[in-house]
């Protein structure tokens, strides 16, 4: 069992930051880093107040990883969940990954989406063809909670967090397409999530084939030739493949990576690091 550190310890450490010899300053590091919460309060003194430059720029960086280790740690274990929950709590966890402060709007969101889905109880059909219970739900989404594509500034990184669409009522089609499928998932109408490039869509099977609903503009209804057609314009082969159901990682995957476009963009360093490395969280690979 590892020792657990007293506060002389951690800030004895702290102060080995700051050492000239990299084997020692690695060895504080990887010990900090292990300590994980523990030392999280002592870090965040000493990346404000420190006296040497070094001590508050290794502090950061300890605290960021910290930080990373345990968005990771989740991720593990949200894997072991149904397919709909973990999307719905891994797009809570990039949110968590890039705003580190973000809980308290993170648990707003949370009861939005209570309230949301008791709503559509109400208002969708519990039984009845998928067809209308699904118009039902459209409805209920853009005409009565006035859910809509923000065309006035799309690229603005709040439309990719969840918490904030739900509570703006406004966002881009993949995140729009998640109060579908979340709001779906609880009152069991079933809809999957299409990756089409460059514009996310929602899909419904009926009789053996996909229907498809573009949730950036009020829910409307996409035929399978509209989106072959809108892929060979975008330049991308009019393929089935970009039409099937998204896995979850791949939608989390391109929520992200999104936001890196977004981020690199503006030249926010810190969020376009934290959002590469949840890509990497996913997938493995380091961008």
């Amino acid at each position: 069992m590892a020792k657990l550190l007293t506060p002389e310890d951690i800030h004895a450490l702290i102060h080995l930051l700051g050492d000239d010899d990299v084997w020692v300053k690695e060895q504080a590091r990887s010990t900090l880093r292990a300590a994980g919460d523990a030392a999280v309060p002592y870090l965040e003194e000493a990346s404000s107040v420190s006296d040497e430059i070094a001590i508050r720029g290794e502090s950061d960086m300890l605290l960021e990883d910290i930080h990373v280790d345990e968005i990771e740690r989740e991720w593990v274990d949200l894997q072991a969940t149904v397919e709909g929950e973990a999307l719905e709590e891994g797009a809570f966890l990039l949110e968590r990954m890039i705003l580190p402060r973000c809980a308290p709007r993170i648990e707003s969101a949370r009861a939005e989406l209570r309230e949301l889905a008791a709503g559509a109880r109400e208002a969708v059909p519990e039984h009845g063809p998928l067809e209308e219970r699904v118009e039902a739900l459209r409805r209920y989404l853009h005409e009565t909670c006035g859910f809509h594509g923000n065309t006035e500034d799309y690229y603005d990184p709040e439309n990719s967090f969840l918490s904030s669409v739900l509570i703006r009522r406004t966002g881009i089609p993949i995140t729009l397409a998640l109060v579908y499928l979340t709001i779906g998932r609880r009152i069991g109408v079933p809809l999957v999530g299409i990756g089409m490039p460059m514009h996310f869509l929602i899909g419904f099977r009926l009789g053996g084939s996909y229907r498809y609903l573009d949730p950036f503009f009020g829910g409307r209804e996409v035929s399978r030739g509209e989106c072959l057609l809108l892929l060979e314009r975008a330049g991308f082969e009019p393929a089935e493949q970009y039409l099937r159901s998204a896995p979850v990682v791949g939608i989390l995957e391109r929520m992200a990576r999104n936001l890196t476009v977004i981020y690199q963009n503006s030249a926010r360093e810190r969020e376009l690091r934290l959002a590469r490395r949840f890509v990497t969280l996913l997938t493995g690979e380091v961008t």
